[in-house]
């Protein structure tokens, strides 16, 4: 007589029930193409977030600009491990990506053995930037990338904020102190503890300004940079104490002059299309997006603002 023993038999795991979202990266704002750059899965008991990991690919696609997109990704990252661990399964099923071009695809309902094998099932199957764990060749970092000192420690940093405070300081008697430390100092933003701080270039009595450059031979990576600024606004913005008191906020940008000879056409035309993208997304968070072609009509419109206000 055969005798039967529970331990010849396989066990059966525990399967978790999770909501999942694909997590897309939209290179080029308003078009077509889309690269799925995560998943996440979410569910009552906690959250998993997957990110590509083998997007050195991306510089196939974008050359020397392909450093922009991996920090954007970092950024959103960040933001959505944050999102995730404060609204659960409310962050899929009512996505509140923190910039344009990141989105959302459509939540669904699934089952894995985790929440971290559901997620990495689906990226296997999804993404052509990603392979299994262990093989990836570069990984996003867990801490937060603040994409200004990322690119000013990188050796392109925007010398526009320096050169308007210094342009208000030889104008405005009394308004250098109204720019942030960094700029009055003259030195390049720094990470603390590896995490991003709020930038503001300019704080005064009725305007709150971010200032960036649009620049020709580099359009992706200075509106990523943009969209990092433009941030920073809205949540000093959104800090103010009362309606009433409320200062406004502008994204001042310096795009090239239309006659300038170093610019070709075709560079003129998608600047035209990235300052369209980059109003759009300032009009969508209520702030104002200006765009000058000198430093002097920057700094006129930070001296002028309280007499026409």
């Amino acid at each position: 007589m055969n005798s039967f023993d529970i331990r010849n038999f396989p066990s059966l795991e525990r399967r978790v029930q999770a909501h999942w979202a694909p997590i897309l990266l939209e290179p080029i704002s308003g078009s077509f193409e889309r690269l799925v750059v995560g998943v996440a899965a979410a569910n009552a008991d906690g959250f998993h977030l997957e990110i590509a990991n083998a997007l050195y690919r991306l510089n196939c696609l974008y050359g020397d600009e392909a450093g922009a997109a991996v920090k954007a990704i970092a950024l959103a990252a960040d933001y959505l491990r944050r999102d995730l661990s404060q609204r659960s399964v409310n962050a899929l099923l009512t996505p509140d990506p923190p910039l344009s071009g990141i989105l959302f695809g459509p939540c669904q309902e699934g089952e894995g053995v985790s929440l971290e094998a559901l997620a990495q099932s689906w990226m296997l199957a999804l993404s052509s930037l990603y392979v299994p764990p262990g093989t990836g060749l570069v990984k996003i970092p867990e801490e937060t990338v603040d994409l200004v000192a990322a690119s000013e420690n990188g050796g392109s940093g925007d010398r526009l904020p320096f050169l308007v405070c210094d342009y208000v300081k030889g104008h405005r008697e009394g308004y250098g102190g109204y720019f942030s430390a960094d700029l009055r100092q003259g030195r390049a933003r720094r990470t603390k503890g590896g995490s991003h701080r709020i930038v503001i270039d300019f704080a005064g009595p009725k305007l709150v300004a971010n200032f960036g450059t649009l620049r020709a031979h580099a359009i992706t990576q200075s509106v990523y940079l943009i969209k990092r600024r433009l941030w920073d606004l809205k949540v000093d913005r959104d800090r103010e104490p009362a309606v009433a008191f409320a200062r406004a906020h502008e994204m001042i940008l310096h795009r090239p002059p239309q006659n300038d000879p170093q610019v070709t056409q075709q560079q003129q035309d998608t600047i035209a299309e990235a300052l369209h993208a980059l109003e759009a997304q300032a009009d969508q968070e209520e702030l104002r997006l200006l765009a000058m072609d000198s430093v002097p009509a920057i700094g006129e419109r930070i001296i002028s603002y309280d007499a026409a206000a």
